[in-house]
């Protein structure tokens, strides 16, 4: 389970650092929200050196986002401090999560990964964003909007992958696969929650999606690897 984990989580921490990267170098925020955004990025300079276990590689993406923190206040500022660091371990993940998706055996796995950095990068990215106390209430609606995008596109990715499969190996991977969707569509559901009720969106329901979506993907990872 801790290996499937840690083979999904780059796809989320890249699409979570592009994301605030986007919010740093074209988001109309206050020198407070930008110190509050720049807090919260050690989690995901962390999750980089963890992910070293599987992927080496990853090490220098974690160095990269630590030494930008390093440059940066976490009060309120102005500064925009070496956006170019971001930029470059940005590119740098990128090429070896389209690397890693390249050398996958099946075009449908590999695609889905890509997919990933979308789907689950956007829900840890509102979750870092509301822990920012962000004022960008836009994101509120887009992110968990472009999440459901993304959502069809991989279970489009998953079923064509499941119709191929011999007979045999598809009997022992439905029940497992049902199980996925399922947890697929309740992550979504309690991300775009708020949008359903009215309410504000709140750090508790997001937290709770990323643990079910992070559940189901690591599923579809797992079918994938027991089938291969």
């Amino acid at each position: 389970m801790l290996h499937s984990l840690l083979l999904i989580l780059p796809a989320m921490l890249l699409g979570a650092q592009l994301i605030l990267t986007l919010v740093l170098v074209k988001g109309e925020i206050c020198p407070g929200q930008r110190g509050r955004i720049h807090k919260v990025l050690p989690v995901i300079g962390v999750l980089w050196l963890a992910t070293a276990m599987v992927q080496p590689s990853s090490l220098l993406v974690g160095a990269g986002i630590f030494y930008f923190y390093s440059q940066v206040q976490t009060k309120k500022t102005r500064k925009e401090g070496p956006l170019w660091v971001l930029h470059a371990s940005s590119v740098y993940a990128s090429v070896i999560l389209v690397w890693n998706a390249f050398s996958l055996p099946l075009w449908s796995i590999g695609v889905s990964s890509l997919l990933s950095v979308g789907l689950l990068g956007a829900l840890f990215a509102h979750l870092l964003l509301t822990i920012a106390r962000t004022r960008l209430q836009a994101f509120h609606r887009l992110l968990p909007v472009g999440g459901i995008l993304f959502a069809m596109a991989v279970v489009l990715c998953v079923v064509p992958y499941a119709l191929q499969l011999p007979q045999e190996s598809l009997h022992v991977a439905t029940q497992q696969l049902l199980t996925y969707f399922a947890l697929l569509v309740l992550s979504i559901i309690i991300w775009a929650w708020h949008m359903l009720t009215g309410k504000a969106v709140m750090k508790t329901q997001l937290a709770i999606a990323q643990v079910v979506l992070l559940g189901a993907m690591m599923g579809f990872e797992q079918v994938y690897l027991s089938i291969a």
